[in-house]
């Protein structure tokens, strides 16, 4: 079994800041010499008690401090930033770390935080899932990119203004190829984002605050995600048997609910 770290952190707001990231910081140190496979980092921008504003900064000042420890965004809010400059920081830690980088994502949550960016009424889950199509595709083209998926609100292109004799005009690639692991956060029973990082070749990051009898439900037996809804119910229905339930028929189910039977 490896054992990993996750914080948000969290810390009473009058703690003195300057003193919470260092004791944050030795904490992870503390980690990798006691042999944790990976740790984990929040980030919020408008939060006293979960202070870190940018994960991934946080954790490049661990990188000389650490000998085997991977250090994983938990996570890189999406919605905050264009992906053209998530993929370009998240490429650069990666080398920094020397493949020891696990890529965190998710669309950021806290309300505060998209007031501040003039987010608030801006359908962040479409901007989250926009960005990593759009990272992925900046990670596997060349230059000048050309990117502009159906769809999606992110266009990238260096075509105009490149100058690649002078090496203008191309982004960063990570150290791991194709890509980092890339985790994505988990926080509902029978998720469907599990099943959509499932068919990416994601991984969940299930909440730390999550029932562990709902953790099930994010991995089929033998720790392989879920490829489609299908397959995600045949586990639910699995999960329900261990916890010595039957799963209701159709008609016991309308039933249950109060539908009464289909006409």
């Amino acid at each position: 079994m490896r054992l990993g770290y996750f914080t948000m952190p969290m810390h009473p707001i009058d703690r003195n800041w300057t003193q919470t990231v260092q004791e944050d910081r030795e904490t992870i140190i503390l980690a990798d010499k006691l042999g944790f496979h990976d740790a984990f980092v929040g980030e919020h921008l408008t939060d006293r008690l979960e202070n870190v504003t940018n994960s991934m900064i946080f954790l490049a000042t661990l990188i000389s401090e650490t000998k085997q420890i991977k250090l994983g965004t938990g996570t890189s809010n999406f919605s905050q930033m264009h992906p053209t400059l998530i993929a370009s920081n998240a490429a650069m830690m990666d080398h920094l770390a020397k493949g020891r980088f696990i890529f965190g994502i998710s669309a950021g949550a806290l309300p505060t935080d998209a007031e501040a960016l003039q987010n608030l009424d801006k359908d962040r889950q479409k901007m989250f899932e926009d960005s990593i199509d759009v990272i992925l595709e900046i990670w596997t083209r060349e230059a000048p990119y050309d990117i502009n998926l159906p769809g999606n609100q992110f266009k990238v292109s260096t075509r105009q203004t490149a100058k690649f004799d002078l090496g203008v005009g191309c982004l960063a690639k990570p150290l791991q190829q194709p890509c980092p692991e890339i985790v994505g956060t988990v926080v509902a029973p029978f998720s469907k984002g599990v099943v959509a990082m499932g068919r990416r070749n994601f991984h969940p990051l299930s909440a730390n605050f999550l029932l562990s009898k709902w953790v099930k439900t994010h991995w089929l037996s033998k720790g392989v995600l879920a490829k489609g809804n299908g397959e995600l119910v045949e586990r639910a229905v699995q999960i329900v048997r261990l916890l010595g339930s039957e799963v209701a028929t159709p008609d016991e189910a309308r039933e249950i609910l109060g539908l009464g039977k289909p006409a």
